[in-house]
């Protein structure tokens, strides 16, 4: 389930809002508000992006910057459990009987889709070969989205100097009428803030964050894999249990109180599933 990752949001109004104030304390905001500046950076930064990449990834860019405000709440303890628990039933009631069972005891799309090769009697090497495919093109899919923020973040403060040019060259030109000389240095410097402000404060770090999620979710499924080659295997589940637990390098003092907790909730679901 996704949820909205309050880090990222408070990061944000935190970066926004201290740069905004020290905007409004120097006592003149409006300095700051430069409309030629405005075109060079906005404007420019959107143009090539536009250009970069094709229709059907720019109307992706929304749910790009969505997604990276969103997290998902990934328990690998509750993977585990989940795991060993379709293990002990291929192992008591046999392969065929997890199919009855899947759709009680997770909602994982990726969960499902192994079981359901281990069901249809996929071996191994068929079994790593389609889930570590469908992880390939999962993380080619999120870099693809992080590589148009990562574009953004880096045009911006280039367009910050095509911006001090614009403003140079008038003011070189007119060096002999001091009044004009503030309008163009002010087009340049304010052109730098904006390029740098949408890069560094937004852009980038947004840009940073999709690729941890992407590393998270990657690394998931990577112990997801290594669970259900196992299940197929017909290893013992208590070996499972301490072979993903080593993987997950979870904490070995952590409490097993939790642990019992979904174990038990499990177990409910499958004596309903008997009745």
């Amino acid at each position: 389930m996704s949820k909205l990752r309050n880090t990222t949001l408070i990061g944000l109004i935190i970066g926004v809002s201290f740069v905004v104030g020290s905007i409004i304390v120097t006592g003149e905001p409006i300095l700051f508000w430069n409309l030629p500046s405005a075109f060079i950076i906005f404007g420019g930064t959107l143009g090539a992006v536009v250009i970069a990449f094709p229709a059907q990834r720019l109307k992706t860019i929304g749910s790009v910057i969505k997604r990276a405000f969103k997290k998902d709440e990934y328990d690998l303890r509750e993977d585990i459990v989940i795991l060993v628990k379709f293990a002990e039933i291929s192992r008591r009631e046999g392969i065929l009987a997890l199919e009855d069972f899947v759709d009680q005891f997770t909602e994982d799309d990726f969960v499902k889709k192994g079981i359901q090769l281990i069901v249809d009697g996929a071996d191994e090497e068929q079994l790593r070969n389609l889930l570590e495919g469908s992880t390939y093109f999962m993380k080619q899919r999120h870099q693809k989205g992080a590589s148009m923020l990562d574009m953004i973040a880096a045009t911006a403060p280039a367009l910050g100097l095509l911006g001090t040019y614009v403003g140079l060259i008038p003011m070189l030109n007119n060096l002999e009428d001091p009044t004009a000389l503030g309008p163009m240095m002010a087009l340049e410097l304010v052109s730098s803030f904006y390029g740098a402000f949408i890069a560094y404060i937004v852009f980038s770090p947004l840009a940073k964050r999709l690729k941890i999620m992407n590393k998270e979710e990657e690394s998931r499924r990577e112990l997801l894999i290594e669970g259900l080659a196992a299940i197929q295997q017909g290893k013992n589940p208590k070996l499972i249990k301490e072979e993903l637990s080593a993987y997950a390098n979870l904490d070995p003092d952590a409490p097993e109180e939790k642990e019992q907790e979904q174990d038990d909730a499990f177990k409910a679901k499958e004596m309903t599933s008997q009745l």
